[in-house]
C-alpha cells in the first residue's frame, strides 16, 4: 500500500473540507479517494474495481468497501462488469478492454487518508490482512514472520504487531519458536484432511440455520455470478475465488450459532484462501482441474435454496465439500511456484517442509 499521491491528496482534502464532516465514515473516506483518483485520471477508463481489491488496498472491511463502490456507481463513475465487480466508466470514455486491476495500478493513498484511518480500530484494519496473507502461504512451506518488519509495514508499534501475532497464535495460524521468533506453516496433509472433515460435517448444518435469513436477491445475485462465469471460456481466477467466498462465507456463515461460525471460519480460511492463491499462481490457461464441476456444484446448492429446498441444498453442499477435497488435494500437495509478489515483506520462506 503506497501513500502520498499529491493529486489524489489534494482532491481528497478539498472534498473533506467541502463535506463539512469532522469525522467522516470509513466508506466516505474510501469513496473520496477513489472518486478523486478517477477524476484526476489515476484510475483510467476500464480499470477493474473489485470489492476484495478495495479491502486489501485500503485496509478496510468489506462493508465500507462495498458501500463506496455502490456510491461510485450511483454517481456514474463506475459500472458493473460482466462476471463480478465494477470497471471505471468515465463519461465519454472508449469501450473498456483489459485494463488490469487496482492492485496493478499501485494507487497512492493520500497522507490525509492514512492519518484519518489510522485513528480507527487498528485491530479491524490490520489483523484480517495479516491473517489472510499468512493463510495464503501456508501450503507453500514454512515462513519466518519478522515482528519489527510487520510493525513497519503497517506503520504501527511493535506492541501492536506483537498483539496481532499472539492473536494469530491463539487460533493456530502461527507459533513462536524456542528462539522467540514467529513462524507459520507448513500446512500438513493431516491438517488439510481435518479441516475438510469438519467442514463437510458442520457447513450443511450451518446452511440450514442460515437459509431463513437469506434474501432472494442475495441468492439470485450469487446464482447469476456462477452462470456468468460458467459461460466464460477462461474464467477469471478472482471470479472463482469470489464464488467460493460468497457461498462458504457470505451465505453459510450467516448461521446463528456463534461457536459454529468461529470453528468453520478457521477451517475454511487456510483452505479457501490457499486455493485462491493456487489459482492465482497457476499459469494462464492452466487453472486447476475440476473448475467446471465446482461451478456446477455451487449452482446446484443455490438453485435448491432458491427453490426453498433447504435439505437438498445442505446435501448438495456436503457432496460439494467432499468432492472438493478430492479435487483440491493434488493442488495442495504439489502447488505451483508461489508468486513472490504475494509474499509480504514481513514474511520470509525459510525451508521446504515435507507435508505429512
Amino acid at each position: 500500500m503506497r501513500s502520498g499521491g499529491p493529486s489524489g491528496s489534494r482532491v481528497f482534502s478539498d472534498q473533506l473540507s467541502i463535506s463539512g464532516h469532522s469525522s467522516p465514515r470509513v466508506n466516505e473516506l474510501v469513496f473520496e479517494v477513489l472518486r478523486g483518483s478517477i477524476v484526476d485520471g489515476t484510475l483510467g477508463h476500464g480499470l477493474v474495481l473489485r470489492e476484495s481489491d478495495v479491502v486489501d488496498v485500503f485496509g478496510v472491511g468489506r462493508a465500507p468497501a462495498r458501500m463506496a463502490l455502490h456510491k461510485l456507481e450511483r454517481v456514474k463513475l463506475i459500472r458493473k462488469r460482466r462476471g463480478h465487480g465494477f470497471e471505471v466508466a468515465k463519461p465519454g470514455g472508449q469501450p473498456a478492454s483489459d485494463y488490469g486491476s487496482l492492485h496493478e495500478v499501485g494507487l497512492a493513498l493520500p497522507e490525509e487518508y492514512l492519518a484519518t484511518i489510522g485513528t480507527r480500530n487498528w485491530r479491524q484494519r490490520i489483523y484480517p490482512r495479516v491473517e489472510k496473507s499468512i493463510a495464503s502461504c501456508l501450503v507453500f512451506g514454512r515462513f519466518l514472520i519478522n515482528q519489527s518488519a510487520l510493525a513497519e509495514y503497517f506503520g504501527v508499534s511493535r506492541t501492536i504487531a506483537h498483539e496481532v501475532l499472539t492473536t494469530l497464535e491463539r487460533v493456530g495460524l502461527v507459533c513462536q519458536g524456542s528462539n522467540a521468533r514467529w513462524y507459520a506453516g507448513p500446512m500438513t496433509l493431516s491438517g488439510i484432511k481435518e479441516n475438510y472433515e469438519l467442514r463437510w460435517l458442520l457447513e450443511p448444518e450451518a446452511l440450514k440455520q442460515s437459509a431463513p435469513k437469506l434474501s432472494r436477491s442475495t441468492l439470485e445475485k450469487a446464482h447469476k455470478h456462477v452462470l456468468d462465469v460458467e459461460g466464460q471460456a477462461q474464467p477469471d481466477p478472482e471470479d472463482l475465488n469470489q464464488i467460493e467466498l460468497t457461498l462458504h462465507s457470505d451465505i453459510v456463515l450467516q448461521c446463528h450459532n456463534e461457536q459454529m461460525r468461529n470453528v468453520l471460519r478457521m477451517c475454511q480460511l487456510p483452505v479457501i484462501v490457499t486455493y485462491g492463491t493456487v489459482v492465482r499462481s497457476s499459469r494462464s490457461g492452466d487453472l486447476p482441474s475440476g473448475v467446471p464441476e465446482t461451478l456446477y456444484e455451487h449452482r446446484a446448492v443455490l438453485e435448491h435454496l432458491l427453490d426453498g429446498n433447504i435439505d437438498a441444498a445442505a446435501a448438495s453442499l456436503e457432496a460439494h465439500i467432499r468432492h472438493g477435497f478430492k479435487m483440491s488435494l493434488p493442488h495442495f500437495l504439489d502447488p505451483p511456484p508461489l508468486d513472490q509478489e504475494m509474499i509480504p515483506s514481513y514474511m520470509t520462506a525459510v525451508l521446504d517442509s515435507h507435508k505429512t
